[in-house]
Order: structure tokens, then sequence, then C-alpha cells
């Protein structure tokens, strides 16, 4: 039985002091004197994979109810916890491109019948595979094949529909701040569609970074895997309600 492959991932900025030299913090903070400005920049680095680097991958297949959480520590480890509706794996990496490998090796490794994220084309694609290039480790699959009207993800032996459900649930038609195709965050859909939101206990993605500072990596694990089931009840949503 081919299956879903729900993701999501965490980042974090790289520490800015110790990975880049004099040029690169000119760069990056030109025309910047006020502190909160600078501070401001300095966070942004989680939104680039050159600036920031990946934590936590949240895997889900909602055919057999089975998550994985890929997580950076100090420490390996795997766990798997058994939850009412669901199982999950966490299993923890010293290195990210120990972590960013192991990834992709399980993708090349199976097959799936689709791809589903949240925002996934623009930020978690691009992210992954710009990310583990940085570090050395080749993608296995192209997470942006195709194009804005068609996503796929294409691998060796393979090919499946990418679903970005940021982009579907406004009809491809991108950004409109007042209209009916305004894009909303997940917290924002889940909730409408009455699907219990992964931000309601004690986590959001803002606060990723002073979790990961504090050594809080389970937490990030379990919120991450909260993201990626309540991706997948939406894409359920979508999937019987929307889907042409």
């Amino acid at each position: 039985m081919l299956q879903t492959f729900v993701f999501d991932i965490e980042t974090v900025p790289l520490p800015f002091d110790d990975s880049f030299d004099d040029v690169q913090k000119e760069y990056l903070l030109r025309g910047l004197s006020e502190e909160e400005d600078i501070e401001k920049q300095k966070r942004f680095g989680a939104l680039n994979p050159l600036l920031g680097r990946v934590v936590c991958i949240g895997i889900y297949i909602p055919e057999i109810s089975r998550g994985v959480a890929l997580s950076l520590s100090d420490t390996e480890a795997e766990e798997t916890v058994e939850y009412e509706n669901h199982s999950v794996k966490y299993k923890t990496f010293t290195d990210e491109g120990a972590m960013l490998a192991h990834f992709w090796q399980g993708l090349e490794e199976a097959r799936y019948s689709s791809f589903v994220s949240f925002n996934g084309r623009n930020f978690d694609c691009p992210f992954l595979m710009l990310r583990s290039a940085v570090l050395g480790v080749r993608p296995s699959i192209n997470m942006m094949a195709g194009t804005r009207w068609s996503f796929r993800m294409s691998g060796k032996r393979f090919e499946a529909d990418h679903i970005d459900l940021a982009d579907k649930l406004v009809f491809g038609n991108g950004f409109d701040k007042n209209g009916a195709s305004r894009k909303f965050t997940l917290d924002f859909y889940t909730k409408s569609f009455g699907i219990k939101s992964p931000k309601g206990e004690g986590i959001t993605g803002y606060e990723v970074p002073h979790f990961f500072a504090d050594g809080k990596i389970r937490e990030i694990a379990e919120y991450c895997v909260r993201d990626v089931v309540a991706t997948a009840e939406l894409y359920e949503k979508w999937n019987a309600l929307l889907r042409f």
C-alpha cells in the first residue's frame, strides 16, 4: 500500500558570532544601527539555510498512524512512544549532517503516493535541500520539481504529487490580504476546520530557538509531531471536501 508522507521542519539561527567572518557579519548587518534591529536580523537566520540549521524533522504517515521525529541533540538516543491514536519514534543525532543524511536515505528507500506539507514549497523543501548541500549531503529526491501549478517530488524510481496545503487552500492564487483567497497560518486553518491546533501546548515556532538553547529538544520534537499530525488532519479535510 502506497502511503502519504506528511512532513515539517523546525529551524534555528546559526550562532552569529561563531558562524560568520567579519565580512559576512558586516554584510548581514549593513545599514543597521539600533540594537533591536540587529537582534531581529540575527533571528531571521532561522528562515534561511545559509544562516540557520535544521533542529527537527517531523514525519507522519496517516495510513498507519505512525510518526517520526528526527532531532539535533547533545546525545544520540531512540525511543518509540505510544499515544492514544498514534505512535512516534523519537530519534536524536549529535550531527546535523548525519540527521539530514538519515532523512534522505529514508526517502530513497521508500515510495509514497503523495507528499503533504504546509508551506513546504516556500520553506521546508528549499531549506532542506540547500542546507543539506551546504553540509555536503546530496538530497536523494528533488523536492522542488514541477511548477507552481503542478508540484512534484522526483526521485530515482518515482514521481509523486506534493500537496502544499498553504497553496491549495487559496487555490493557487497567492497572497490576498483581505479577500477570499487570503493565506492564514496552520493554527488558524486547523481551528477553522475543527482540528486541534498544534500551538496549544506551550510552544510555537517563534519559541523554538529559545527551547533549543535551553536544551528542550524533546519539547521541540513533540511540537513538530503535533504540527505534522494537524497537517495530516487538515489534508484529510481538503482531500475529502476540496480536491477535484
